[in-house]
């Protein structure tokens, strides 16, 4: 057994229940992706990783980084690919299901209007704001910004109403009330 073999082996045996459980948290049936397939993909990574430097010494947090990169290239590969073909002649379903040009109006005008109450937010709550709000738990914007839980969840939540509170002075109201 190679000395890559080996890293990776232990790196498995240690983090690939963690792996697993990162990889089960995230609704990929919705997208058509297989749990094994991200799980595989991962393992491929990190492969690569130790084959560039058999004696690197890879912390969970790059583990937790990778398992992130390789969700988000599944989604988005799933997402610019339809899962089903597209059924013929039901061409007036398919397009009374897309939102209106004035719904996407909207949407373009709040999310660029959200974009900059972000950019106007004290630095240190910015990027743990846009690490949640890219579907991040707590638990992990605090592990990638470096910081506490109690401290990343403090300035998610300021943040959050923080912007809210703009969004509502310039007209927003939430659809749940």
């Amino acid at each position: 057994m190679s000395a890559t073999e080996s890293a990776l082996r232990a790196l498995l045996v240690r983090f690939g229940s963690r792996v697993r459980a990162q990889i089960a948290r995230h609704d990929l049936v919705r997208h058509g992706i297989d749990a094994a397939d991200i799980e595989q993909e991962v393992n491929i990574r990190l492969w690569q990783a130790l084959e560039r430097d058999p004696k690197a010494l890879l912390p969970a947090s790059y583990i937790q980084k990778t398992v992130m990169s390789v969700l988000v290239d599944a989604v988005r590969r799933a997402e610019a690919r339809p899962a089903d073909p597209m059924p013929e002649g039901h061409e007036e379903h398919w397009q009374s299901d897309a939102p209106s040009p004035a719904v996407r109006a909207s949407e373009a005008h709040w999310a660029g209007v959200l974009r900059s109450l972000i950019a106007e937010l004290p630095e240190r709550r910015q990027r743990p704001l846009k690490l949640y709000l890219q579907g991040f738990t707590v638990p992990e914007v605090a592990d990638l910004c470096g910081m506490t839980f109690d401290a990343a969840r403090k300035l998610v939540y300021r943040g959050l109403d923080e912007v809210k509170a703009h969004l509502r002075a310039r007209g927003w109201e939430p659809e749940d009330g």
